[in-house]
């Protein structure tokens, strides 16, 4: 998402990223991913549950696809240091119109179910 960052606002969109972590951590996370849009805090979880985000079982936390996508991460030198949060919590992926409308949804099965960033760049295309 941030390689194409500048290409979504050329398209007169913008992103805005929610996390559970507290606003410390995020603040930390954001700063070492060197991330150009917000990231905003949720530790009361009121947009996952607007959004109707799950929580995965443990077979969907460490399925197969989930953990060799992980294993990529890592073979790549990619890093994430989990705070002490809840890692069975999934999230998802939405654009939103001006009204605020949802004009796409995925909302994830596993940690690793996530669109690409070109599907949805693509979506704001129409």
């Amino acid at each position: 998402m941030r390689q194409q960052y500048g290409n979504i606002q050329a398209k007169g969109s913008e992103v805005a990223a929610i996390s559970f972590e507290p606003k410390d951590r995020l603040f930390q996370l954001t700063r070492q991913l060197q991330l150009p849009f917000p990231v905003l805090s949720d530790p009361e979880r009121d947009v996952y549950a607007a959004y109707s985000l799950a929580q995965g079982s443990l077979l969907k936390i460490f399925s197969p696809k989930t953990v060799w996508t992980y294993a990529k991460h890592f073979a790549r030198g990619r890093r994430y240091e989990h705070a002490a949060s809840d890692w069975k919590q999934l999230g998802g992926d939405f654009i939103l119109g001006d009204d605020g409308t949802v004009l796409y949804g995925h909302r994830g099965q596993t940690p690793a179910d996530r669109p690409s960033v070109a599907r949805l760049i693509a979506k704001l295309d129409g």
